[in-house]
């Protein structure tokens, strides 16, 4: 029924909360390790998320251009091909 898939995804929810916590304090350190600024580094967290320029533009108040330019600066100065590679980056190790 509805309300007990509620109660489990509040309950995994609840389980997950000091992992996730963990994995992006993790994300937050290499973000920093690689020289981000706070503007691409929040780029790189929406991209991340699955968010589109366009979606990341209306969301920060930035042109579109802003955002490509420092999704361009995300990937030069971490040394990745693109959004599909700094996904895997973080997420390719997670059993």
């Amino acid at each position: 029924t509805l309300a007990e898939r509620e109660s489990e995804r509040d309950a995994w929810r609840a389980r997950a909360e000091a992992s996730l916590a963990g994995l992006g304090r993790a994300i937050d350190e290499q973000c920093t390790s690689w020289g981000l600024t706070p503007a691409e580094r929040e780029v790189a967290l929406q991209l991340l998320r699955g968010q589109g320029h366009k979606q990341i533009a209306a969301a920060t108040g930035r042109s579109e251009r802003t955002v490509r330019q420092h999704a361009v600066a995300v990937y030069e100065k971490s040394g990745l091909a693109g959004r599909a590679e700094l996904a895997a980056f973080f997420l390719d190790s997670l059993r």
